[in-house]
């Protein structure tokens, strides 16, 4: 009984999120979301410094493991000199990270796009 209603559960969110899933973003920072919130809700807590501080990335960290973190979840990465776009799609459109490293290929910042978002970045999220 216990697996027909899981069953159901993960049929009823993949109406609602198709292709990714908030968990395996939140898995990929190190934070807690719920797959269960609404995709508004979801881009509010990834946009709060706050209560989206990255648990498994942090600044200057090498960049083959903070693209790591990103690799079994992410349904595109672009990898760049200087960044890399790592994309998750959903209905209201395409959420990336953009990841700048240094010269030394340190991570130094990571950015949250999404076509609502009006900065032309995106949204920083804060590094420990």
């Amino acid at each position: 009984m216990i697996k027909i209603v899981a069953s159901l559960q993960r049929l009823a969110l993949r109406w609602r999120y198709s292709a990714s899933l908030p968990e395996e973003i939140a898995e990929a920072l190190g934070i807690i979301l719920s797959n269960f919130c609404t995709f508004e809700e979801f881009m509010r807590r990834l946009s709060d410094a706050n209560a989206s501080r990255p648990t498994k990335l942090y600044r200057f960290m090498p960049r083959e493991e903070a693209e790591t973190a990103f690799r079994p979840t992410a349904l595109r990465m672009e990898r760049f000199t200087q960044n890399t776009i790592c994309s998750y799609y959903f209905h209201q459109g395409w959420v990336e990270f953009m990841l700048q490293f240094d010269e030394n290929d340190r991570l130094r910042r990571i950015w949250l796009q999404h076509k609502s978002i009006p900065h032309p970045l995106g949204v920083e999220i804060a590094l420990s």
